[in-house]
């Protein structure tokens, strides 16, 4: 009988423990931290990650729980859009990730999800069967050992013998809850502004709530006085449309989080064995795409299809990392450049002029590629 054991109670695992058991297969899921904790900010659910959503019978909570968004738009810092974007024929969903990942974890039976599991290091048994350690001696058997573990994964470390694997962008970014009444004018749609060397971007995430980011350029590792962050903020953007600084005042100092934009060298394999990597552990992106946990949401859904046609490690491991490489590389190179292009003087001054002179039919066509996912079956 398969063990599936899985590395990291996030986004990544627990969509991958509910596909897999969508499917027949029943996987367990190990988390470091005791207790559920409200994590994160927001976070806006593109249309290849709502499909898998919508597949695991979850997509109408989800939507419930958060604002359903006509588009997403790059603005300048008065919220001027570079293009006039036409109301979206995908959805986007704007949802706190507290709520999300509240969702998942309710979805998914608690005999299968085991906190205060924080991964040490794993051993190969001559059967081939893995002994895995935990903090505080705790140890399972398992067949098969999926690394879900996010950006940082301790799985990914011992797995390629990489010490470190990240690779800073050399921007920082802010994030926030707001509890704000968002004008009329600004409800339903995700905005991204464009100022000197700055981003920020907004949308609602419910009636009475704004989710945001800021961007910037800094040294990787620097830590913000909490005492002062908000003012900080407050001068930084002051240039930026009036509402951005009413969504900052409105936003307890102390729920300001702050983490270095960084992505992951490409790995030349994401399994080895009996174990293989998902989500950011393979392949972490920065989020200028906004498709980082959709990946690995995508991740879940093609794994477990595949794993349900090759029920095996030899098979299912390198057919997963096959059906996946492509997009992977294209979502993370382009988020990069992406990146780099906002925050370089001439890159900002030309993204305008491209988006405006780039086809509809071109957008149409990158939208598709991005949000569209493969059919699968397991017959």
């Amino acid at each position: 009988m398969k063990n599936i054991a899985i590395v990291g109670g996030g986004i990544t695992g627990l969509t991958t423990a509910l596909a897999l058991r969508q499917l027949g297969f029943e996987a367990n899921v190990y988390e470091k931290a005791e207790t559920l904790n409200e994590v994160g900010a927001g976070i806006w659910l593109q249309p290849n990650a709502l499909q898998v959503l919508d597949w695991l019978g979850l997509g109408k909570q989800i939507r419930q729980a958060g604002t359903i968004l006509d588009s997403v738009q790059i603005c300048n810092a008065q919220l001027r859009p570079h293009k006039a974007m036409p109301k979206n024929k995908y959805e986007i969903v704007a949802i706190h990730r507290a709520k999300l990942q509240d969702i998942l974890v309710q979805a998914l039976p608690s005999k299968q999800l085991h906190f205060g599991y924080g991964f040490q290091t794993y051993s190969l048994a001559p059967d081939q069967s893995i002994h895995i350690e935990f903090d505080n001696n705790k140890t399972i058997l398992a067949t098969s050992l999926l690394g879900a573990d996010g950006i940082h994964s301790r799985v990914r470390k011992q797995l390629t013998n990489i010490s470190n694997a990240t690779r800073y962008s050399g921007q920082t970014c802010w994030r926030g809850i707001a509890k704000f009444d968002i004008p009329t004018p600004f409800t339903g749609i995700g905005r991204e502004c464009w100022g000197k060397g700055i981003r920020f971007g907004f949308s609602q995430i419910s009636t009475d709530t704004v989710y945001w980011f800021a961007v910037a350029k800094a040294t990787q590792g620097e830590k913000d006085n909490k005492k002062t962050i908000r003012q900080e903020l407050l001068k930084k953007y002051q240039v930026f449309h009036p509402i951005i600084n009413d969504i900052i005042s409105n936003t307890p100092t102390m729920k300001i989080l702050r983490h270095d934009l960084s992505d992951i060298k490409r790995l030349d394999s994401w399994h080895q064995n009996q174990i293989c990597l998902l989500g950011d552990a393979a392949h972490a992106t920065t989020p200028n795409m906004g498709q980082g946990a959709g990946q690995g949401i995508e991740d879940a859904y093609y794994f477990s299809h595949i794993w349900a046609k090759n029920p095996s490690n030899e098979l299912a491991f390198p057919a997963f990392e096959a059906a996946r490489r492509k997009k992977v590389d294209y979502v993370v190179n382009n988020s990069w450049l992406f990146g780099k292009i906002a925050h370089h003087p001439i890159g900002r001054r030309a993204m305008p002029l491209i988006m405006k002179l780039t086809p509809e039919t071109v957008l149409k066509k990158q939208m598709e590629d991005l949000y569209t996912l493969k059919p699968l079956t397991t017959t």
